[in-house]
């Protein structure tokens, strides 16, 4: 019961520490559209967009808004009566005026979350308030604690490894309590873990990476005009992507290698490690495809583009921004492979040994 408490607190009040933003946009404030009219100035079609100030200190104003959209970017809104926006008020000889900034996409953001807490809640019951638990504290910790000291100049590597290693203990501890078997698998995760971000350091200083060729860095340096050591920072992405995966498969083959044990007392340790690599096979080839898969999905976009031209492909991958996906990617792989091996013999140590 201390358990289930404990965690619909940090459910319940973790978003709102999380993020929070110390950032000061009174003049970015949410409306409603009242009314859209298209006109055509000099062959230009523009829109009309009336709309209702929704917070703010000008609360159920409305307000008339010039709006062009910009044909194939981010900035073409499909607006309609009842869409969301945000809006930035400013004053121009006494008139109140505004410019449509984005959609307002948090509501529907906020419905799939509930779609996915209630999903985890149904399905997994205590265990999955205590699985969200855990993704509440693991963004916890990334948000207040690694970023701060990445941006305060400490070492992203070693701040990124401190940091999964914490997130690593907590989530196992929530989910399967301080047990051997968890035990084993949080150790199996941190050396999995540290050899994807160690194959990152080495790969990252043989490739020549300098971590600037993502356009969200770019926007870092042109825009908010943060300076940091990017390519610790890519390193550092790699291990925090890494380690949902390596966790998984960690627990995997802990679990098997337990519930074998105590089914057969007799078994010996070198069966035991057996058992533990042959589920590990199994899960590996899943396991891998599915982290290769997400990055290449990630960057769809880059690979049609690349496809379009007539470029060899020892320049297609000698270009950082796909070198850096192929790094993530191998690097993060082989970090699960040697979960396999490294959390079988621990587990099979502990379960051997386990009193």
């Amino acid at each position: 019961m201390k358990k289930i408490i404990f965690a619909l607190i940090f459910i319940m009040f973790l978003p709102n520490i999380v993020f929070a933003q110390n950032i000061d946009d009174n003049d970015i404030v949410k409306a409603q559209v009242l009314d859209v009219k298209t006109i055509d100035s000099d062959g230009v079609k523009k829109e009309i967009v009336k709309v209702k100030v929704l917070e703010g200190e000008y609360l159920d104003k409305e307000i008339d808004i010039e709006y062009l959209p910009i044909k194939y970017s981010q900035y073409s809104f499909d607006l309609h009566k009842g869409s969301k926006v945000r809006i930035k008020l400013e004053k121009d000889n006494g008139e109140l005026k505004a410019n449509i900034m984005n959609v307002s996409r948090e509501d529907n953001l906020k419905l799939l979350a509930i779609i996915f807490l209630i999903s985890v809640i149904l399905f997994g019951k205590i265990r999955g308030i205590l699985s969200i638990t855990s993704l509440a504290v693991s963004g916890f910790i990334i948000i207040k604690f690694m970023i701060p000291f990445i941006l305060k100049g400490y070492n992203p590597l070693l701040i990124s490894i401190i940091c999964s290693i914490f997130i690593v203990l907590i989530s196992f501890i929530l989910v399967s309590g301080f047990t051997y078997k968890s035990f084993a698998a949080m150790l199996g995760t941190i050396c999995g873990t540290i050899s994807a971000g160690v194959l990152a350091y080495v790969f990252t200083d043989l490739c020549s990476i300098t971590g600037l060729a993502d356009e969200d860095v770019q926007f870092l340096i042109t825009s908010m005009n943060i300076t940091l050591d990017f390519r610790g920072f890519f390193m550092s992405g790699v291990i925090i992507g890494t380690i949902g995966a390596v966790m998984d498969v960690a627990m995997t083959v802990t679990s098997v290698i337990f519930e074998v044990k105590s089914k057969s007392r007799n078994l010996g340790f070198i069966k035991l490690i057996g058992t533990g690599l042959n589920v590990g096979k199994d899960v590996m080839a899943t396991m891998v495809n599915t982290l290769i898969l997400a990055y290449a999905g990630a960057s769809m976009p880059l690979l049609i583009i690349l496809n379009q031209f007539n470029i060899s492909i020892n320049q297609i991958v000698s270009m950082e921004i796909l070198s850096t996906e192929i790094i993530r990617s191998l690097c993060g792989s082989i970090g699960l492979i040697l979960t396999i091996p490294l959390t079988s013999v621990i587990a099979s140590v502990m379960a051997n040994n386990k009193r």
